[in-house]
């Protein structure tokens, strides 16, 4: 499906094994990440331990220039367990990145392109052995991956957009040995706090029935609960405005969005009541449910929606396509809903 992309308000930076939620929700190491209101330079972002103040921050990290046909290496700070490369591919063009990681480590990378892109970038990653981790077949296009890596050997990225001139930020995250998951947090001005682990990674918003632009919009990237099923994508969306047309109808169903909206069990977050609605649509063998949730708190309207698009699973080759786990997938985004904030 071709998204309809929305101009992100706030650019910021985020991070195929399927995890339970409460091993998700384990204690961690807590990434801090400073808003931008551009899309680049990349900023700095700082290690936090649990219930420790901010410590030596990461230094912002420089693509090199590679040698002719050549890749590029990308290199983590010192004890740094993600790096964000900016970069951009010249239309028709593609560029590979090279990286060095343990086997067992769990490894994700993710792209965010440039504000109302037009293209799409498809990913492959391999092994210097020969290995393939995605995309798993040639009729597959590789958009995210997140796994445990096979063996201890050099691995290679390689990017391609399908149409023109794109500018990004890739996000390659390795958890230390051992370790299933990192975090990463954003904070927003407003005392909105969302954390969330690195099964999930930032997005340009699809849309959704939400009331004013998404200040965050966040892809769900757990490989293993998509391969070879009739899941296509899932997101979780958050929205906030202290517009007074918008606060006084805030909880109240949205009459412009795509479809009409049905009440469901509200839902009480962090001693927050939210109105819940749910909505679907359907079209050429698509389909496309919304778990929408809304409050009003220190006179601004709040909305999480969960996004989730599938297709029909039986319009697939007899024994290639399963019907997705949507129970595990709710409890993904369930899980990050319950570590959201407003202060």
């Amino acid at each position: 499906m071709k998204k309809n992309l929305f101009l992100l308000l706030v650019m910021f930076l985020s991070a195929c094994a399927a995890p339970a939620v409460e091993s998700a929700l384990e204690p961690a190491q807590m990434i801090q990440l400073t808003p931008i209101g551009t899309f680049t330079p990349i900023p700095t972002s700082t290690t936090i331990p649990p219930t420790v103040a901010p410590t030596e921050a990461f230094p912002t990290y420089t693509p090199p220039t590679a040698l002719p046909g050549q890749p590029n290496e990308i290199l983590f700070a010192a004890n740094g367990t993600y790096t964000d490369v900016t970069d951009n591919i010249p239309a028709g063009g593609s560029k590979t990145y090279s990286l060095n990681a343990m086997q067992g480590q769990v490894m994700s990378v993710s792209i965010l392109p440039q504000p109302d892109a037009a293209s799409t970038i498809s990913m492959q990653i391999k092994g210097k052995d020969g290995s393939v981790l995605c995309p798993k077949s040639a009729d597959e296009q590789c958009l995210f991956w997140r796994g445990a890596l096979p063996a201890s050997q050099d691995y290679f990225v390689t990017l391609t957009p399908d149409g023109d001139t794109i500018q990004y930020v890739m996000r390659v995250a390795i958890n230390p040995p051992g370790k299933g998951f990192q975090y990463f947090q954003y904070n927003s001005t407003t005392g909105l706090s969302v954390t969330y682990p690195d099964t999930f990674a930032l997005a340009l918003p699809v849309r959704g029935n939400y009331k004013t632009d998404p200040v965050l919009a966040l892809q769900f990237i757990d490989s293993e609960l998509f391969e070879k099923t009739n899941l296509s994508e899932v997101y979780l969306l958050v929205s906030s405005t202290s517009d007074a047309q918008t606060v006084a109808t805030c909880t109240e169903p949205n009459q412009s969005g795509g479809g009409p909206e049905y009440p469901a069990e509200n839902e009480i977050i962090n001693g927050l009541t939210f109105v819940h609605t749910t909505t679907e649509d359907a079209g050429a063998g698509n389909y496309y449910q919304q778990e929408i949730y809304r409050t009003v708190y220190n006179n601004a309207c709040y909305e999480v929606i969960f996004f989730v698009h599938f297709t029909n699973a039986s319009n697939y080759t007899p024994g290639t396509v399963t019907e997705f786990n949507r129970d595990a997938v709710m409890r993904n985004l369930e899980a990050v809903f319950s570590m959201i904030t407003i202060k």
